[in-house]
């Protein structure tokens, strides 16, 4: 997570907007917002034309975890509040596109380690830079393992996915080659992807036995990381076809980045409406940008949007939606969501939980990832909950928000594969 901290003063005319309903934050805000990780706005009703992140207003980022870490680290009783998934989660996070990993068993269709891996599949990639397409030329395979042991035969295919992507958009498959241990398909698999998104993704090519009454049969694999191949030579090779070994890592994969800022309100420093006896806050959220995004398409792109709750409340009127941005797997949104009358000290037993979708007018929407922000202590209101599960790099732009009313706070997090409890 990137971050750091400057002093620069912010307009807030984008928040009549957004209450108004009008969307996204103005161009006259838009060049007084933060563009840069922390930034602590000393009257957010003022407007500069100083220049953010200047060295003289530059503040360590380090000693506001450093500080957070400390707290963390010298009391055991602090430890001791987070439940126990948050404290396994502290240590362990997925950081880079390394972290795609070989090992995506159980995948749900097929039946593994039923028989010996054995053989060789010849394979070669081309990428056409001029159409924007990467091409898998699946020419044949030798000295396959026979599931027929009476016949000495089996009836292969392979499939491919450009991981992290599992869908059935992102599925390509040969021809089923009957009775042959050693098929020859002669069939070239196409992507239609940017080079760009083509350097986040990991090739998977398996090799599979089709069963007409059950569960195909798995007969090996070969996984190329693409982030740094050299497509100079597409003459096909001879790869030795591996085992897929069941691995706690096969469920994780990259997914991508998303960027925001934050910023509690107080009551005393909201504009544009009269203070009450109960008045609270507000939590401002600008979804900035997401990077690196699964294209579940088979054009190669996304159609995504965020969406915003704080839980516990996920009721219709709690939603916030940012638009639908067309055929991007990088969408700059920039759009605002406030969520109000809320207090300081909800917060602290509060969630935010932000979601990215592929936008389907037809079907259901295609969940690409999230964050949740809390602390992480996996309790509200003295009760057990699943949502309080932040990792350590949420928990700490939460508490940076916490530490700092009326003060942007940004940050770039990793998407989550899943919003399930983290364990």
């Amino acid at each position: 997570m990137h971050l750091t901290l400057t002093n620069h003063k912010v307009s807030q005319d984008y928040v009549h907007e957004e209450v108004e309903g009008r969307g996204s934050w103005s161009s006259a805000a838009s060049s007084s917002m933060p563009s840069i990780a922390i930034t602590v706005t000393a009257n957010v009703t003022e407007r500069t034309s100083g220049t953010p992140g200047s060295e003289e207003d530059t503040e360590d980022i380090g000693e506001v975890f450093a500080a957070y870490g400390a707290r963390k680290a010298n009391s055991q009783t602090n430890l001791s509040k987070l439940s126990p998934f948050s404290k396994k989660r502290m240590g362990f996070r997925v950081s880079s596109r390394e972290s795609i990993v070989s090992c995506y068993s159980n995948a749900g269709e097929e039946n593994c380690s039923r028989f010996p891996i054995t053989g060789e599949i010849l394979f070669g990639l081309n990428y056409n830079y001029r159409q924007s397409v990467l091409e898998v030329n699946i020419k044949q395979c030798k000295d396959l393992a026979a599931v027929d042991l009476k016949r000495n035969y089996s009836d292969p295919y392979v499939k491919t996915y450009l991981l992290p992507d599992r869908t059935k958009n992102g599925k390509r498959k040969t021809r089923i080659k009957k009775r042959s241990l050693n098929p020859v398909f002669d069939e070239v698999l196409k992507y239609h992807v940017t080079k760009s998104e083509l350097e986040t993704r990991t090739l998977s090519i398996s090799v599979l036995h089709n069963d007409r009454f059950g569960r195909n049969d798995f007969l090996g694999e070969v996984v190329v990381p693409l982030d740094y191949y050299s497509f100079e030579n597409a003459s096909p090779v001879w790869h030795k076809l591996q085992d897929r070994s069941p691995s706690p890592l096969s469920m994780l994969s990259y997914k991508g980045d998303l960027s925001i800022c934050l910023k509690f309100v107080s009551a005393e420093h909201i504009s544009g409406k009269k203070r009450g006896f109960d008045d609270k806050g507000e939590l401002h959220v600008i979804v900035k940008e997401a990077r690196n995004l699964t294209a579940v398409r088979t054009n190669g792109y996304s159609d995504p949007f965020c969406k915003g709750y704080l839980l516990p409340e996920k009721s219709h009127d709690s939603k916030r939606k940012s638009p639908v941005v067309r055929r991007n797997c990088n969408p700059k949104w920039n759009h605002i969501f406030i969520f109000d009358n809320v207090s300081w000290d909800e917060l602290h037993e509060r969630s935010l939980e932000l979601t990215v979708w592929d936008h389907d007018r037809l079907t259901t929407n295609d969940f690409l990832g999230g964050v949740r922000l809390n602390l992480g202590t996996g309790y509200s209101d003295g009760r057990e909950v699943s949502w309080m599960d932040s990792t350590l790099e949420e928990i700490a732009l939460w508490q940076a928000m916490l530490d700092r009313p009326n003060c942007w706070i940004e940050g770039t997090l990793l998407l989550r594969l899943h919003m399930n409890q983290l364990k």
